[in-house]
């Protein structure tokens, strides 16, 4: 039995206005998809999303017998410094070196580290929130993105005068991560990645010698079975902690607000209502910030019914396994009640989202500080026309 094959609408403005009718399409009708204008296998369902988030048959980076070591997007261009950045990314490896990597970065950001953010939290978002009351603002722009960063900024231990260049960076670098990317994004992303590959080298040598109680200086110094991070393996990891950490929060928080107010919810108070737990992790469910992931067949196998080669490629659907009602009962309302909190967003297995917890502690944080208020959505928002990492343009509210 084929799969079925399908040109799947990434490019198209009403599709990525809003993509979970269309998914909801494809999910009933089958399991799976290939995609002709990729060459993808495109996972639709939410049993299948999460077993290939923890199955041992598919890899995130290449497999041994395949690889080719061409790092080039389908334009033909070559853009050394970010494969630089992404070749020692947690979400690119696996095995052994993966485990290694994992186990001494988990060392240097545990869950006690991050807890200790939270009183900087609290201020920093009481403060932006405080400035903007009383007028219209961009969520995006005048809270979002500087309450994240900042968080980022702390826990990194970079300075404040560098905040601007860590968002602008990442803005760039992730539009690298979606079905296709244009000449123009790759270049800029390359030209944002290597200003930040040589800034945080500095920053590191900086740490080295003179450590203080921040994340870099602990990536520098922890140790276990003798074993140390490499300077590049730093800085992949940090690189990978604004652009995933960040942005992720950036757009969940701007994702929910739309869709609160467009669903006809008060925010006023939501989490006196609701367990602020469940709020978080049923937002997410619903938009996800972020909403394919490619893995790599490593075995002949099945899935969904359908046989997948060795060598082939798969696309994961995060944002169509979140809306299934086999799994989830009314999968297309918000509904803060629900006893299954378990979305495909943070991922699963041994690729499970190393910074979920400072991730749902920000959101936390902000949120009990906008439900303080009744939000306005002043106009309609405009999606910035990206697939993968799912978010606003800007998003004019009003507190």
């Amino acid at each position: 039995m084929n799969i079925p094959e399908i040109k799947f609408p990434n490019l198209d403005a009403d599709f990525i206005k809003n993509p979970y009718p269309h998914l909801k399409i494809l999910r009933e009708s089958s399991p799976l998809h290939k995609d002709i204008n990729s060459n993808l296998v495109l996972v639709t369902r939410f049993e299948d999303v999460k077993g290939v988030q923890t199955s041992k048959a598919f890899s995130s980076s290449e497999p041994e017998d395949l690889q080719t070591f061409k790092k080039t997007n389908e334009s033909g261009g070559d853009y050394p410094y970010f494969w630089k950045t992404e070749e020692f990314s947690l979400l690119n490896l696996e095995g052994q070196l993966h485990g290694d990597l994992r186990g001494l970065v988990a060392k240097a950001f545990s869950t006690r580290q991050v807890q200790e953010l939270r009183p900087f939290m609290e201020g920093k978002s009481s403060e932006l929130l405080n400035n903007l009351k009383g007028s219209s603002f961009d969520l995006l722009a005048d809270y979002a993105q500087p309450y994240s960063v900042s968080v980022i900024g702390k826990l990194l231990g970079v300075p404040e005068e560098q905040y601007d260049n860590f968002l602008d960076w990442s803005n760039k670098i992730v539009k690298m991560y979606d079905l296709e990317v244009s000449n123009e994004s790759s270049q800029e992303a390359e030209i944002a990645a290597k200003e930040f590959y040589f800034y945080i080298s500095e920053l590191i040598d900086e740490k080295v010698k003179n450590p203080g109680d921040d994340m870099i200086s602990r990536l520098s110094q922890v140790t276990e079975n003798d074993q140390r991070l490499t300077k590049d393996q730093i800085i992949c990891t940090v690189i990978l902690l604004l652009n995933a950490g960040h942005e992720a929060t950036v757009n969940t928080i701007g994702n929910s607000i739309v869709a609160l107010r467009q669903n006809d919810i008060d925010t006023k108070d939501l989490d006196k209502r609701y367990e602020i737990k469940k709020i978080i992790e049923e937002l997410i469910r619903w938009d996800s910030p972020l909403q394919f992931f490619q893995r790599w067949v490593l075995e002949d196998t099945s899935l969904g019914g359908y046989k997948l080669k060795k060598n082939s490629k798969i696309a994961i659907l995060l944002g169509s396994a979140n809306r299934d009602e086999l799994a989830f009962e009314n999968g297309e309302e918000i509904n803060f009640q629900r006893d299954n909190l378990s979305h495909t967003s943070f991922g699963g297995g041994v690729h499970f989202c190393l910074g979920a917890h400072l991730a749902r502690l920000e959101l936390e944080v902000s949120f009990t500080n906008l439900f303080k208020n009744t939000i306005s959505l002043l106009s309609e928002p405009e999606r910035t026309g990206a697939f993968g990492i799912r978010g606003y343009k800007e998003i004019i509210v009003s507190i």
